[in-house]
């Protein structure tokens, strides 16, 4: 990297609004008996950083986390999910394959990259926190792309093509862009672990890296761990998450719900993030 492109990496990140985990905690008895102010604060701070943490003094687990939907739309359904389109987060034996059920680290990702539509809004809900280990791990997609503008951006151009990025699984596969445009916000898609098999293209191996990289420092993420009453709500597509490995054998119970974003809310949502520079201006930069 030349000193030009360092310069223009730490200028980009000093720009972003990085946030503290304890600023962006809201505090209510139920999410039923969420009020006016509260709702304001909860959707002000998703648009600003892409994430806030609900802290319940109610024990009504599912209750709380399915009344999520009159904010934030229909419930998605998953495979792994149960009638009501609850996932459980938490180790079981014989499910190959399925990250979420395994004490390993689990790399920075998006949900749902298999899907068309993948979801706008994911929500975990903790039960049980492991004693040791097991934080809940988050990264802005906004960063990521305002680093890659200042060092890389004619690499980050090509995640724009259709075909970034393949992720397949057993009999499903899914060919997409890592970065997509939509309006005047660009959208993040990406996920790259040992359960499922991902390609991309030889010349965008160098950039991958990269992603790779930047999320694995300690400076572009954020680290804590979720406590029992508390709901992460993230925007999926800005917002990767993840969770760092814990002993095997002990209890870390999360509940996760999927919602397509659709609600009488949605005046509320501005998916995604504004960028720096745009998909044009990078093609501009890149004179094409």
């Amino acid at each position: 990297m030349t000193i030009y492109k360092e310069q223009a990496a730490k200028m980009y990140l000093l720009c972003v609004p990085k946030s503290n985990v304890e600023h962006n905690i809201l505090e209510a008895y139920s999410i039923k008996d969420l009020n006016a102010s509260t709702v304001k604060k909860m959707f002000k701070l998703i648009k600003q950083f892409g994430y806030v943490i609900i802290q319940l003094r109610s024990s009504q687990h599912k209750e709380n986390l399915l009344e999520l939907s009159q904010y934030f739309g229909s419930i998605v359904k998953h495979e792994h999910s149960d009638k009501h389109g609850i996932v459980p987060v938490t180790p079981l034996e014989n499910s190959p394959g399925y990250v979420n059920t395994t004490t390993t680290e689990l790399p920075l990702h998006t949900d749902g990259s298999f899907a068309v539509d993948p979801p706008k809004i994911v929500a975990l809900q903790c039960e049980v926190a492991v004693a040791s280990g097991g934080l809940t791990t988050i990264g802005d997609g906004r960063l990521l792309y305002d680093y890659l503008t200042g060092t890389n951006p004619c690499g980050l151009l090509n995640l724009f093509q259709p075909d970034a990025i393949t992720v397949q699984r057993e009999n499903r596969q899914s060919t997409k862009p890592i970065f997509e445009e939509h309006e005047s916000r660009t959208r993040i898609r990406f996920r790259w672990d040992d359960a499922v098999k991902i390609s991309v293209k030889p010349e965008d191996l160098p950039i991958i890296k990269t992603i790779k990289y930047f999320f694995n420092r300690p400076e572009n993420m954020l680290q804590f761990k979720l406590q029992p009453q508390q709901i992460i709500i993230m925007d999926n597509s800005r917002i990767l998450h993840g969770r760092t490995a814990f002993i095997q054998g002990s209890k870390r119970w999360l509940n996760r719900v999927w919602f397509d974003g659709k609600s009488a809310y949605s005046e509320e949502f501005c998916f995604g993030f504004s960028p720096r520079e745009t998909l044009e201006e990078l093609k501009q930069k890149c004179c094409l």
